[in-house]
């Protein structure tokens, strides 16, 4: 094993793409990365949820894991409607990142989580007294 790779695993994780990586990098049968190291993929996402958990991160149930994905800007590349099953394995739910890459460890520590502004549904008024002459 390469010895930046076993400094970097050993490190607490900060955001969700390191987490990611270090679960990967556990080689663990229910999460893989594609043969050319450009897309993961998942079959159990209670097993990812206790994994993700054990190293600090507070994944409630799919859609926090989802939720987790879309705020890094991965992208899904299966459709829950159109799952892909396979006899041996079950049904995956595949994500990638162009910058979340197998032999890239550096890349994904530079994905950043997206903030999202959300317009407000009721001006803030400036002060207390703007009510009263109303």
């Amino acid at each position: 094993m390469d010895v930046h790779k076993l400094i970097t695993l050993r490190q607490p994780c900060a955001t969700f793409p390191q987490a990611l990586y270090k679960i990967l990098s556990e080689s663990h049968p229910w999460i893989e990365w594609n043969k050319d190291g450009t897309k993961i993929r998942y079959n159990d996402p209670e097993r990812f949820m206790r994994e993700l958990q054990a190293l600090g991160f507070k994944a409630q149930d799919s859609a926090s894991l989802s939720k987790n994905f879309n705020d890094y800007g991965f992208k899904r590349l299966s459709d829950a409607r159109k799952t892909r099953f396979d006899p041996r394995r079950g049904t995956w739910t595949i994500f990638a990142h162009q910058c979340f890459l197998r032999h890239d460890c550096e890349s994904s520590n530079a994905i950043q989580r997206r903030r999202i502004r959300r317009p407000r549904s009721h001006p803030k008024n400036s002060s207390p007294e703007s009510d009263e002459g109303a």
